[in-house]
């Protein structure tokens, strides 16, 4: 099924789900479309490019952290594979 997706600078990295989703889904972007290879609640972010470790992750144009791992395109991002140094 095809969920309903945020992205709102041409360098995000991330798009924002608008509506829970289940792995398989997909979502589309300006680059295609994108299948989920998670379960990604309503709010949460799904990588829409594939992120090498240590690579900036970018949401309404601005970094939010990086990843400390490779990630997926279709993975959800969250405190469990995005760092951020801000507050440290």
């Amino acid at each position: 099924m095809v969920r309903r997706s945020l992205i709102i600078d041409p360098k995000d990295t991330v798009a924002v789900l608008l509506e829970s989703a289940q792995k398989g889904d997909t979502i589309q972007t300006p680059a295609g479309t994108v299948t989920l290879v998670d379960d990604i609640e309503f709010a949460h972010k799904a990588a829409i490019v594939d992120h090498a470790p240590k690579q900036p992750v970018y949401k309404y144009g601005h970094e939010i952290g990086y990843t400390e791992n490779p990630v997926a395109k279709g993975t959800w991002i969250h405190s469990h594979n995005l760092r951020c140094d801000r507050g440290r």
